[in-house]
């Protein structure tokens, strides 16, 4: 059973590391066989090989994360945390767009997304993530201006 404190401290640095965009340093923080949701309702990616795509194509747009304030839970395992994440519109955005969680930018290439997301991670005791997932629909993205972030 790990403290808050720890709790909170590992999901604030899972936000510094996807900021970093080293995936490599990311997928560090991850049990072999994680598991991964994003946005939940979606189907899981499981294990490192399937995660690192998906974190590949996240800090090809240049993701920023901006994280709130972290909330532990009392069993030692789950941490919530909200995030503001800020990443290009290309590559990502045209899936997005298509399954209408976006409309069409003039101009993709200056576009940048806003998420407002939560993440819930569950912690094992060797302070890897065993789970993570990630809440947030059509109301918590928006299209920015340069300059808007």
């Amino acid at each position: 059973m790990l403290d808050a404190v720890t709790l909170q401290e590992l999901a604030r640095e899972y936000c510094r590391r996807m900021t970093s965009g080293n995936v490599d340093e990311i997928l560090k923080m991850f049990t072999e066989n994680a598991r991964f949701e994003d946005p939940v309702g979606s189907p899981p990616l499981f294990g490192l090989d399937e995660l690192r795509v998906h974190l590949e194509r996240a800090c090809a747009a240049k993701t920023v994360d901006i994280p709130g304030t972290p909330v532990a839970a009392r069993d030692g395992r789950h941490v919530a945390i909200p995030v503001a994440a800020y990443m290009n519109y290309l590559p990502l955005g045209p899936t997005l767009t298509r399954h209408g969680y976006l409309g069409t930018p003039d101009d993709p290439y200056r576009k940048r997304i806003k998420f407002s997301l939560t993440s819930i991670i569950r912690v094992g005791p060797d302070e890897l993530f065993e789970a993570v997932w990630i809440y947030w629909g059509k109301s918590d993205l928006s299209l920015l201006d340069p300059g808007q972030e």
